[in-house]
């Protein structure tokens, strides 16, 4: 099925469900995990969940019989005394789920968090939502900017003979008219209603230029540089290039989140695995 053939609603999950998938693409990759004990093809989901979910598990299976990362959520009865639940219920992509008591002090369960704020990544969805609402603005505005005139005959003489002229048009050739009424009465006879807005076009410039900006302004958070050549006229370069400097604040607030978690398990395993911004970003 076309893109063009589905419903509005649909047009709109599937587009900032991409521009999510996109997004986070951008952070994924800017990690890496040095000795990590999970194959690396499946290192990437502890970090997909880490941004969706704020908090995920690398715990020893008893069903894999090998380290496995999982979804995890917190149950118990009684708080500590920062107000955290005890024990980690955890569960595996497959539906395999176990529960570890105290979980901060498990030998089988480690609990990794986005930040030491223990909240979700909310930069990826909030600016997937407004990208996908530009791409709705920019699609009505490219609908309105077609030269579209409707053409109102007082008559089907009038109507045939004018389509057959659009239509030679069309094709690329002259149209010889014959009909008196079209050349004496044209004025009277024919009259166009355009019901598009031609100044569309330069509406949809400045909604591209607004789409860069919030790319931009999305991989500045996280200190990454990205080129871009438009300019609104009343920007200076200075304005253009001043925030490409941005400092790694949040990802270095998540390797420093990460690296809390992993210190304690190599200290109990003998090893060193570390987070660390990726050689490749």
């Amino acid at each position: 099925m076309l893109f063009s053939e589905l419903k509005p609603k649909q047009k709109t999950f599937l587009t900032e469900i991409s521009y999510q998938d996109v997004l986070a693409e951008y952070v994924l990759g800017m990690l890496e995990y040095p000795n990590f004990p999970v194959e690396i093809e499946y290192v990437r989901y502890l970090d997909f969940l880490l941004l969706k979910e704020g908090k995920a598990a690398l715990y020893k299976s008893s069903y894999w019989g090998r380290w496995v990362i999982g979804n995890v959520s917190f149950e118990g009865i009684d708080l500590n005394e920062y107000g955290m639940l005890q024990d980690a219920h955890v569960f595996d992509r497959a539906g395999h789920d176990e529960l570890f008591k105290d979980w901060l002090n498990s030998q089988e369960c480690f609990v990794f968090f986005n930040n030491r704020n223990h909240t979700p990544d909310i930069n990826i969805p909030r600016y997937a939502d407004l990208l996908a609402k530009i791409d709705i603005s920019l699609n009505a505005n490219i609908v309105n900017s077609r030269m579209s005139p409707i053409v109102v005959a007082k008559d089907n003489n009038t109507k045939n003979q004018l389509a057959e002229i659009i239509k030679q048009n069309h094709d690329g050739h002259t149209e010889v008219i014959t009909s008196p009424n079209i050349l004496n009465d044209a004025g009277d006879d024919i009259t166009v209603v355009n019901i598009t807005d031609v100044n569309a076009s330069d509406k949809i410039q400045y909604l591209l230029h607004a789409k860069d900006d919030l790319t931009r302004e999305f991989l500045n958070l996280y200190g990454l540089h990205i080129t871009g050549t438009g300019k609104m006229a009343q920007q200076s370069v200075e304005e253009i290039t001043g925030s490409n400097n941005a400092a790694l604040v949040i990802p270095y607030e998540m390797i420093k989140a990460r690296n809390d978690t992993l210190q304690r398990f190599n200290a109990l395993y003998g090893l060193n695995v570390v987070c660390q911004l990726s050689l490749d970003t």
